[in-house]
């Protein structure tokens, strides 16, 4: 089983329209997406950058997730006071408003 992030969802029709086209695809056994946790589980003999393909052409962006966590971003996401700004402007994928709620929260 394969874990994806998949950013751009914000309703309960964003994440059921990217499980349709996912599950469409052939090689894909099953597929299951969390709103809540912007994530996506896909089971199947299927390549990641196919799955990344397909949810890209429906309007959202979606990333290979390594032991749970986003690859190429640092391991410890705890740190609240993780400064958004020194995130590079050319990954579109970065979660930038997470850290930002975070902080606000605490």
């Amino acid at each position: 089983m394969q874990h994806y992030e998949v950013t751009g969802m914000h309703c309960a029709a964003c994440s059921a329209r990217v499980e349709k086209v996912v599950s469409q695809l052939d090689g894909v056994t099953s597929c299951a997406v969390n709103l809540l946790t912007h994530s996506m589980a896909v089971e199947g003999e299927i390549p990641p950058q196919t799955v990344i393909q397909a949810v890209e052409k429906a309007g959202y962006g979606a990333s290979v997730m390594r032991d749970g966590w986003v690859a190429g971003q640092p391991d410890d996401r705890s740190d609240a006071s993780a400064d958004v700004s020194d995130a590079p402007e050319s990954d579109p994928l970065r979660d930038r408003e997470t850290p930002l709620l975070r902080r606000r929260l605490v």
